[in-house]
């Protein structure tokens, strides 16, 4: 499950520093700036008043800034934990640019789906370095991808919701030469698509499985139920395709019948009344299409165990 809060920051002074030229200076509550590593589009911020401000929302996993601006300008960070911060991530965007619904979406892709931008500038030249960790750039080519069983190898030869086929497209991470991208086309290279391709799709799913969860239920694991309590889950539809399967186990041993139910009573799953502590578990499976690396087919698979209380009467001694 997700919740999503608003925090409001009142600045001393309305809009952003460098709108609209570097050389503008603004007073704002989270020194939110344009010009960010020289890149004028690169919006920054303080992220230490950041977390000041995220406080203020029960355990922030991700942040997202609207900075007041009408020019067109975002980032993403991601890695933040590691540096001792509660929250994994920040988006950052202007408020006002009529691209700024995209420039969400593409920023949270960094903090969430840990993407790497699918551009390139000309001045960049050629990749210089080795193979990088994120997943969808690559320095492999297509042959070489699939014989090295490496990166978004699965999807190769996939046709893509981006339009196009899946393979290795030179020119990714800023440098137009010597790595490659997904596809030719995606969410993380230009705005003018709304969709991410098909490696992409994958990484955010296993992305919003690490920051949410899927399975919850308002009867808490922590204290043994009746057999005549009724535990009922929810679901959340992460990947926004399908709501994942559930299945009902019993001592380890699956209820059949009760696939797919979202509320149960651990005496009609066939908790017997015989005085012994019995499990009953819930299993989340998300069945996406989406999900081809075992591994994150893994990591969005979710469950519940609740201890039952089955208790019985004892027979009586007959003297």
């Amino acid at each position: 499950m997700m919740n999503v809060w608003t925090v409001d920051a009142v600045s001393a002074e309305s809009g952003v520093s460098g709108d609209p030229s570097a050389d503008v200076t603004k007073d704002t509550a989270l020194g939110s700036y344009f010009w960010c590593a020289d890149t004028e589009r690169l919006v920054c911020a303080d992220i230490d008043k950041v977390a000041s401000y995220a406080a203020k929302a029960p355990e922030a996993d991700l942040v997202v800034v609207l900075s007041h601006s009408a020019k067109y300008g975002g980032a993403g960070y991601s890695g933040l934990e590691a540096e001792g911060y509660p929250f994994d991530g920040v988006s950052t965007l202007s408020s006002d640019n009529e691209q700024s619904s995209m420039i969400a979406v593409h920023e949270i892709a960094h903090s969430v789906g840990l993407l790497a931008d699918e551009y390139a500038y000309d001045g960049y030249g050629t990749w210089p370095s080795g193979e990088p960790a994120d997943i969808n750039s690559s320095t492999y080519t297509t042959r070489q991808m699939a014989a090295k069983r490496a990166k978004w190898y699965r999807w190769l030869g996939e046709t893509d919701p981006t339009g196009g086929t899946v393979g290795t497209y030179e020119g990714s991470s800023y440098y137009p030469y010597g790595i490659y991208r997904p596809t030719s086309n995606s969410l993380m290279r230009a705005l003018n698509v709304s969709e991410f391709n098909l490696p992409g799709r994958e990484a955010m799913i296993a992305g919003f499985y690490r920051e949410a969860n899927a399975l919850s239920s308002e009867v808490g694991t922590g204290k043994a139920v009746l057999r005549t309590t009724r535990i009922k889950v929810s679901q959340a539809e992460l990947t926004g395709l399908a709501a994942p399967e559930l299945r009902w186990y019993v001592d380890g041993v699956q209820v059949k019948r009760a696939k797919g139910l979202t509320g149960v009573v651990p005496a009609a799953l066939g908790v017997a009344a015989d005085g012994r502590t019995h499990t009953v578990t819930v299993r989340s499976d998300d069945r996406s299409a989406s999900i081809r690396d075992p591994q994150v087919r893994a990591e969005t698979t979710e469950t519940l165990t609740w201890t039952v209380k089955a208790s019985g009467h004892k027979p009586r001694t007959h003297r």
